[in-house]
């Protein structure tokens, strides 16, 4: 329905005005239906390119880990257990930097602000509930 073919009056153009945000809300409803289509895709495709990159990253993680193994146990005459032990306490040893490296890291208490407001509180209560004025 086109404003322009309706007679004059408020009535017709009333319906006009609705008939126009009509079409621009069907418009606008498959535009937003094809971009949301067009994010789940890619939404999908990060998803599994970022499954297979950590798949193959695991993969190439563990040759690596092998080889090293490997290398130390024939070449180095280190024999199998202690090429393993080796490689474990290497792993150990990351694990225990990466952990006090977390540890070292400051991240607000959730809610401090809030806590402390209500620390305040509880304390001002307690006072005015022993009979002391603030």
């Amino acid at each position: 329905m086109n404003p322009q073919d309706l007679s004059g009056g408020i009535p017709s153009r009333i319906i006009g005005l609705a008939a126009g945000f009509l079409r621009h809300g069907l418009t606008l409803a498959t535009l937003a239906a094809a971009e949301g289509r067009f994010l789940l895709r890619q939404s999908v495709i990060t998803l599994l390119l970022a499954v297979a990159m950590t798949v193959a990253g695991s993969i190439a993680y563990v040759a690596l880990v092998t080889a090293a193994v490997a290398l130390l146990a024939l070449k180095l005459d280190w024999g199998w257990p202690v090429s393993l032990a080796a490689a474990g306490m290497i792993h150990l040893a990351l694990l225990g930097l990466l952990f006090s490296m977390l540890k070292k890291r400051s991240l607000p208490r959730p809610f401090e602000a809030t806590s402390a407001e209500l620390r305040k509180d509880i304390d001002h209560l307690a006072r005015f509930s022993n009979g002391t004025k603030p």
